[in-house]
């Protein structure tokens, strides 16, 4: 009877002391039964699975730039020279953004609209005005909306430098190659439009855009809607 107690104590203090003995491997004891079994007090824990971030998509990364090109239509009104002879017209743009947070962009655009005269029966003059072209470059601050989805809504404000340049032509039409020069100067842009994701690095772009220019105690105000593409090159 003695020596079955001091086997079951030695048990006991064997299992007590031995270290590294882990809750999975506990194992049980001889003569208690298969339902006795124990583990080391100082049994390692298995650390919480973690979930992996999600990767973040390019158009949301800081230092990303993307190239776009857009065809416009534009309209002209106000009352300096370009305003009072043209009125509407096709023109072509080139946009550059770089992000500089995931919904902050700095926006770089070039463009180059035209406008034709404005149709009356009252034109007169050796050299009718046949067109305006303006050339603008400008530096616009975009913000985005809800810029992990497919569709991104965004508003836009910037500065800029026109230069208007009056095409004149001669009464039967032909070309005379010369041109002025009419209310160059600083003007600011506002505008609101939307991005959406045709590929992970292709966009459609469409943007209504609006002017304000004021040369020469004269003023321009343009309205322009864009249509085009962005492309965000690869890594």
């Amino acid at each position: 009877m003695r020596i079955r107690v001091w086997g079951i104590a030695g048990w006991l203090a064997l299992a007590l002391l031995a270290p590294g003995v882990s809750r999975a491997e506990s194992q049980p004891i001889p003569w208690l039964g298969e339902g006795f079994a124990f583990a080391a007090s100082g049994a390692h824990r298995q650390p919480q699975p973690t979930t992996p971030p999600r990767a973040r998509l390019r158009r949301q990364r800081p230092n990303t730039i993307s190239l776009g090109v857009q065809g416009q239509f534009g309209a002209a009104r106000g009352n300096s020279r370009v305003a009072d002879g043209f009125d509407q017209g096709l023109g072509y743009a080139f946009r550059f953004r770089y992000m500089l947070s995931p919904s902050t962009a700095l926006g770089f655009s070039f463009e180059n609209q035209r406008f034709g005269p404005i149709e009356s029966p009252n034109s007169s003059g050796q050299f009718p005005d046949s067109h305006v072209v303006i050339t603008t470059v400008s530096v616009e601050a975009v913000f985005f909306g809800n810029r992990e989805r497919e569709l991104n809504p965004y508003v836009l404000g910037g500065v800029g430098f026109a230069t208007p340049d009056v095409v004149y032509t001669d009464l039967d039409g032909g070309s005379l190659n010369q041109s002025s020069r009419v209310n160059e100067g600083l003007f600011a842009v506002v505008g609101a439009g939307f991005e959406r994701f045709i590929r992970p690095r292709l966009s459609a772009d469409v943007s209504i855009r609006g002017y304000a220019l004021l040369s020469n105690s004269e003023f321009t105000s343009i309205g322009q809607v864009s249509v085009g593409i962005h492309l965000y090159p690869g890594d």
